[in-house]
């Protein structure tokens, strides 16, 4: 899959319900398996809107085939830093279309949204390494940071240094 089989479709207000049931569809496998209550797969709609009308932040969905498939988030943390800095969080694709190329590409077209980036951060689930992998396999790298949710589940930090 290349980058020219994906499109980024920004998201806007009226597309949130769609939007949240993408979210819904696509971590509700993993608040089944480790049970975070802090999960976007069970916050509240207006917790989703709140984030998607801030500033700072764009919401995209990931378009394969005319079908919206998952979503992406990238929030700009220049201004708190006073340097060129995003965050992405959530990525996220529905189970049917995970594991076919869909997330690399995706990821590499959000990379290129901001080339002015010298550094981008996210954060994943230790405990899964398909999504470890998966952030490796487009450059990221670990930081060594991390905080435990619950017993079976451990954030990790990982960043992608452009200089």
């Amino acid at each position: 899959m290349t980058m020219n089989d994906i499109i980024l479709e920004q998201v806007l207000e009226k597309d949130i319900p769609q939007l949240y049931a993408l979210q819904v569809e696509s971590f509700m496998p993993l608040y089944n398996k480790y049970h975070d209550e802090g999960s976007p797969a069970i916050e509240p709609m207006e917790k989703l809107l709140s984030r998607v009308l801030l500033p700072e932040r764009q919401y995209y969905f990931i378009v394969k085939d005319g079908l919206r498939i998952g979503a992406i988030g990238i929030e700009d943390w220049s201004s708190k830093v006073n340097r060129s800095v995003f965050y992405i969080s959530p990525v996220f694709i529905i189970p049917s279309w995970q594991d076919k190329g869909v997330g690399c590409a995706a990821m590499l077209k959000a990379l290129n949204l901001h080339p002015e980036a010298t550094e981008w951060y996210l954060t994943t689930i230790l405990q899964e390494p398909r999504n470890c992998h998966f952030y490796e396999k487009c450059g990221f790298v670990r930081t060594g940071g991390s905080r435990v949710i619950n017993d079976m589940l451990t954030l990790v930090d990982y960043a992608l240094v452009r200089l």
